[in-house]
Parts: C-alpha cells; structure tokens; sequence
C-alpha cells in the first residue's frame, strides 16, 4: 500500500531533519548550509530542529552556524515569516534564537517583530532583541528603537 503523498512528505522531512541533526552532532554545520542552499525547501528540516524541545546545546550551536551561513541569503528571507511567529513562543531561548536570526535575515519585516521584543518579560531576549533591533536599524536605514 502506498502512503498518501503528504506522509510520504512528513516522513522525508523527519528523516532530513535525523540527518541534519547527525551532521550538525558530529561538526558538520557547513555541510548542512551547502545541502539547503542547494534545496531552499529543506530549510524547513532544520527549522523542525529548531523548534524541537530537548536537543542537545551541540545542536542548537550547530544550528546557529548554519543560521550565520545563510544570512542575507533568499533562504532566510523566505522563511521570515517563520521565524517572526516563534518571537511569540513560550521558550525564551527559542525567542532569542528568533530574534537574533531574523537580525541575519536582514528583512525589513523582521524588525517590527524584533522590536516588540524589547518588552519581553525575559532580559535575555530583551538583549538579543536590542542588537537585533541596532542591526536591522542600520541595515535598513531605520531610526533605532530606544531601550528601556
């Protein structure tokens, strides 16, 4: 019997994702880059990465070059909408993730986001907020928000 094409989908995802977290284990992150920039679509993988509870700090390091390799990048344009909503997740460190990559996205929609993150009730992610917040500012020629 063959899966319906959205399980065949869900599980070639989850499995990218396994092999993206075992490149990103084993010091790899570089590869992980070139593989989505060369298939923009399994950005989403990673971003499952991301968003799962519990992997270990490796990972989400890993996860953080991978982000810095692709910054300004179409990839991470495309997926700004994305990264705003999880500014909104009840983590804190995943909001502060959020905030720092959408700071690489370099997109103009990004920094309404990142500036309501200047009120959050976390001082990390007030902090990441606030040199996302600089950066986007002098990258799109914006006046800078004051902090608090």
């Amino acid at each position: 019997m063959t899966l319906p094409i959205y399980q065949q989908w869900l599980i070639n995802e989850h499995n990218l994702s396994s092999y993206y977290n075992s490149l990103l284990l084993s010091g790899e992150a570089s590869r992980v880059s070139e593989l989505i920039l060369k298939n923009p679509s399994s950005f989403k993988a990673l971003m499952e990465l991301l968003t799962t509870k519990g992997k270990p700090l490796s990972t989400r390091m890993g996860i953080g070059v991978v982000m810095e390799d692709l910054a300004g990048t179409q990839v991470l344009k495309d997926y700004v909408r994305l990264l705003i909503s999880l500014t909104q997740d009840e983590d804190a460190r995943l909001r502060a993730d959020a905030c720092y990559y959408l700071e690489l996205s370099a997109h103009p929609a990004a920094l309404e986001s990142v500036k309501a993150c200047l009120e959050d009730r976390d001082p990390s992610v007030r902090e990441v907020a606030a040199d996302a917040v600089a950066t986007l500012s002098q990258l799109l020629n914006a006046q800078p928000a004051t902090v608090q």
